[in-house]
């Protein structure tokens, strides 16, 4: 299994579901995850563990476009958080 990270996105590249449907392109790339621009939606937060495949100028998530709004990433993950 391939693992993908900040070498593999860059801004502009096109995202895509696994069903193949347009879900929009990569804004900006953080550390953990990369930022999805989609046309009349919310942006997402995007985490590289998503990623299903990499080719070109496409990335291919490992759920359908569908799914995409269920997943919790309309907002960046809270990093180094105190468990208090």
């Amino acid at each position: 299994m391939a693992i993908f990270g900040t070498q593999n996105v860059r801004t502009g590249m096109q995202v895509v579901g696994s069903d193949g449907t347009g879900i929009g392109s990569v804004k900006e790339v953080r550390e953990n995850d990369f930022l999805v621009s989609r046309a009349m939606k919310r942006d997402l937060y995007v985490p590289f563990n998503a990623i299903g495949n990499v080719s070109d100028n496409t990335i291919t998530l490992n759920i359908p476009s569908s799914q995409v709004d269920n997943m919790g990433w309309q907002s960046p993950p809270l990093m180094g958080t105190a468990g208090h």
